[in-house]
């Protein structure tokens, strides 16, 4: 078979995808999400109570993804946003839950994501990119009393805001309580455990500061 035959069963192939892409997010509007044009839904993706998602236009949600929206708030993502195949999003385990997720416009989630969006809840701002493999996880274990098991001690939350126009590296970790200031980079298999100020560039476990953006440009450090 000649290149061009090649190309031609390519596009044909791409182009069926998205019509049934098209065509599964038809249906969970059925179900009952609120979901703008051209909303599509990868193979295999399970959503968990669909009255509680909330999307706008030309939104797609990857192959075998999970997305449990069970709280009062739910899920909602923004015009133009679209999430990898493999993401594993849980807002809580009863709908009475104060979890939720909340993504905005021309935004990027890459593949394999964990966004454990329980308790505080997680809000994220336009423009943001999420590399492959990354976690959050918006509350966090009481442990004070070492006489007591940990499960049986309670949890603790305050939630997890990514502001506008930040870049988070491949395998990040973001922990409860922390706000990624507008403009931030958050380099590859960092492990944010406090807020990263505007413009900063935070690498490393637990993440330090390396500097600003155009610091760190400068002198290729960031890894």
């Amino acid at each position: 078979m000649d290149q061009k035959n090649i190309v031609t069963l390519n596009r044909i192939e791409l182009s069926i995808g998205r019509k049934l892409e098209l065509i599964r997010g038809g249906f969970l509007r059925w179900r009952g999400a609120q979901v703008g044009a051209n909303f599509g839904v990868g193979w295999s993706t399970r959503f968990l109570y669909p009255a509680y998602f909330t999307a706008g236009d030309d939104v797609t949600i990857g192959d075998y993804c999970y997305l449990d929206c069970r709280s009062k708030q739910g899920v909602r993502i923004g015009n133009h946003t679209s999430i990898d195949r493999n993401l594993w999003l849980s807002c809580g385990g009863t709908t009475e839950s104060m979890g939720f997720f909340e993504i905005g416009d021309n935004s990027y989630i890459g593949c394999n994501a964990v966004i454990g969006a329980g308790g505080g809840g997680i809000k994220m701002g336009n423009n943001v990119l999420i590399g492959q493999a990354v976690n959050f996880h918006s509350e966090s274990h009481v442990f004070a009393d070492a006489s007591a098991p940990i499960r049986t001690q309670g949890i603790s939350y305050k939630g997890i805001v990514i502001e506008d126009d930040v870049w988070i590296g491949s395998k990040a970790t973001i922990l409860d309580g922390v706000v990624v200031g507008v403009g931030a980079i958050i380099g590859a298999g960092a492990v944010v455990t406090h807020s990263i100020p505007p413009y900063s560039v935070a690498v490393g476990i637990p993440a330090k500061i390396v500097g600003l953006r155009e610091q760190v440009n400068e002198n290729r450090s960031l890894p």
